[in-house]
């Protein structure tokens, strides 16, 4: 069966940043599972599967277009330290999670804090990088 629009689709991924660093892989563990065309994974990786079948396996470089895109300026915002509450850890590299005028749900990076402000980020930590995976497809249904 070939993958297309609305097809059940199981897969392994190896994921290397731009400097070739393994970011994260499934090989070895459990398999990703999403479904062609709902926008569950990366564009790239839906573009380069569509029409395949169980047993494919390929490399693909991505750019960050097809990937997790280019940095939003509009996504990197600051707050007071009174915006936080007691228990949440105000430190760079610490992530906090908050929703959108919409009621979804967004991550922010702590990427700087002063004494007034605490800079956050809610662009993909891999935003910006050409990244390199390595699929295999498992099963389509």
């Amino acid at each position: 069966m070939k993958i297309k629009k609305g097809s059940r689709v199981t897969f392994h991924y190896e994921l290397r940043d731009d400097s070739g660093k393994v970011v994260d892989s499934t090989f070895g563990g459990e398999p990703v599972i999403y479904i062609q065309g709902e926008g569950e994974i990366i564009e790239g990786l839906e573009e380069l599967m569509e029409g395949e079948s169980a047993g494919f396996e390929a490399k693909i470089t991505l750019p960050p277009e097809k990937a997790y895109g280019v940095t939003n300026e509009n996504l990197i915002v600051f707050a007071g330290p009174e915006n936080f509450e007691d228990n949440v850890e105000i430190e760079v590299g610490s992530t906090v999670e908050t929703e959108d005028p919409e009621g979804e749900m967004i991550t922010f990076r702590i990427i700087e804090v002063t004494e007034d402000k605490v800079y956050l980020d809610g662009n993909h930590p891999l935003a910006d990088q050409t990244l390199d995976y390595k699929v295999e497809v498992l099963e389509v249904h």
